[in-house]
């Protein structure tokens, strides 16, 4: 099925490549060099960082996390890592998430689980798309995300309504997942409309993991809650 059939009567995810790696990988230099400027100028080796992460306590990881704040590029340049993919999805103007989320997971029971839930819980609007990559390979047990497909998304949100008169409550976010964890390389991401539930499962690992994800929608439709505090415009060359 084509990605945009897919994303909206399909699935509504799908995994993607991007189609200027060497961007993504300035990129993920430049984060690397801001959450570690002892790296050398001339070598990264993302994984000896991320063992350096698995052993940090939350206040350590927040003090890095903070070092990204003078990063306010981050959405621009993962657009433009995929710009195709983009366009095809929402056109050539765009309001784009002003800062992309910089997610560091460590392993473990304490700090990995994420309860079920989709974007439209946030307050964006239908019309949003979501791109989450990681900044290295997902192999094995060191990943521990989740997706349910949207029809499967969309019952689990109507039963609850049905039942209660709203969403997004108790049924919402105690739905016990159980799947296939995805198997993902850098280089890759996942794209996923609002409706699709989705999470983190605990993981096993002796690297934590670092991730980036961005919202994007047509700049033709209309925004909801998130509005231009969280979005600004932007027009793909």
């Amino acid at each position: 099925m084509a990605l945009v059939e897919n994303l909206i009567n399909g699935t509504g995810f799908q995994k993607i490549q991007f189609e200027k790696i060497e961007r993504l990988e300035r990129l993920r230099y430049e984060i690397l060099r801001t959450l570690s400027p002892s790296t050398s100028q001339n070598f990264i080796n993302i994984d000896l960082y991320r063992r350096k992460l698995a052993k940090m306590k939350d206040k350590q990881i927040n003090y890095e996390m903070i070092k990204l704040l003078k990063k306010n590029d981050i959405s621009e340049k993962i657009i433009n890592s995929c710009p195709k993919i983009v366009k095809k999805l929402s056109g050539s103007k765009i309001f784009l998430q002003r800062r992309a989320h910089v997610i560091i997971k460590t392993p473990g029971n304490k700090n990995t689980k994420t309860l079920p839930h989709y974007e439209m819980m946030s307050g964006i609007s239908p019309y949003t798309y979501i791109i989450w990559a990681p900044l290295h390979d997902l192999e094995g047990d060191d990943g521990g995300i989740y997706y349910l497909d949207q029809r499967k998304s969309l019952s689990i949100i109507k039963k609850e309504e049905k039942l209660y008169g709203f969403a997004n409550g108790e049924i919402t976010l105690n739905t016990k997942v159980n799947l296939k964890k995805i198997q993902i390389k850098f280089g890759e991401a996942i794209i996923f409309n609002p409706f699709v539930m989705h999470g983190n499962n605990f993981f096993k690992s002796s690297l934590a993991r670092i991730a980036i994800n961005v919202r994007f929608q047509s700049a033709n439709k209309p925004l909801l809650q998130k509005d231009t505090d969280y979005f600004k415009y932007l027009k793909l060359n």
